[in-house]
């Protein structure tokens, strides 16, 4: 064989081999879908409630504008990594805006799909140089307004070792079922911090598991005592432990 012709029938093969962009969405769709035969039952597309952090806030809150301080001592000090500007629509979490502990701010915006994700919508909105990170979701909810299942698309960027930037996805895929005993099994798919690929999406396993229904609040509320407004819903909570405790303020927006 001509030796000039090995470097270009190895590029070839190896271009080969990678999916296009096209076969990628089909690739996520079918991944979103993968996990509907075990929903029981009728299901919609828009909840009855907003529940937020394992909370049902109740008035139909339109933002809350959340600080945190810790208390050292006889000081107070603001933790601005701990406080977030939050936006609903249509019982929905749409923004969250916020700074990480370098002090960088960002801003995620929540994209919600009726029947199946645009991801090609949302490839071309990350492609906007700018501190959003676009989220894509899908949630579907039983009569009683539980969430049945629920898929959430997002970004994570990972410095190589070389020290270039790579732009790897997360898609999480969840199917719940609530049980008579207030327990809630949950069948979860997750795509983690890695490139898309047809045959790895394809053959992600599938994770069984099941918790008490309200187990994470029943936690917080342990842990944390709460004043609430006349809606019911918390605008300071703090924490219970003697050292160094945090605490957590809202203005609600109605």
């Amino acid at each position: 064989m001509n030796r000039f012709l090995i470097p270009l029938l190895f590029v070839v093969t190896l271009a080969s081999c990678q999916n296009s962009k096209e076969e990628i969405y089909v690739a996520l769709e079918k991944f979103d879908n993968s996990l509907d035969s075990l929903i029981v039952g009728k299901v919609y597309d828009k909840p009855k409630m907003l529940v937020f952090q394992d909370d049902t806030l109740r008035g139909n809150p339109k933002g809350i504008n959340q600080t945190c301080y810790q208390i050292i001592g006889n000081d107070s000090i603001k933790v601005d990594a701990n406080g977030h500007v939050y936006k609903f629509r249509a019982d929905q979490l749409v923004l969250n805006a916020s700074e990480n502990f370098l002090g960088e701010k960002f801003v995620q915006k929540f994209i919600y799909f009726k029947d199946k994700i645009d991801n090609k919508l949302i490839d071309e909105l990350r492609k906007i140089k700018s501190d959003t990170v676009y989220f894509g979701c899908l949630n579907k909810y039983d009569e009683m307004g539980n969430i049945v299942k629920k898929v959430t698309n997002s970004t994570w960027k990972e410095i190589q070792k070389d020290r270039t930037v790579a732009i790897n996805e997360n898609r999480r895929l969840e199917v719940y079922k609530y049980n008579s005993d207030n327990t809630k099994t949950t069948w979860r798919k997750e795509y983690f911090n890695k490139q898309y690929d047809v045959d790895s999406l394809k053959n992600t396993a599938v994770e069984k598991f099941t918790t008490s229904k309200s187990n994470v609040w029943n936690e917080d509320k342990q842990n944390y005592s709460y004043k609430r407004d006349k809606s019911g819903n918390w605008i300071v909570k703090k924490s219970n432990r003697k050292e160094s405790p945090d605490v957590y303020y809202r203005e609600i927006i109605y």
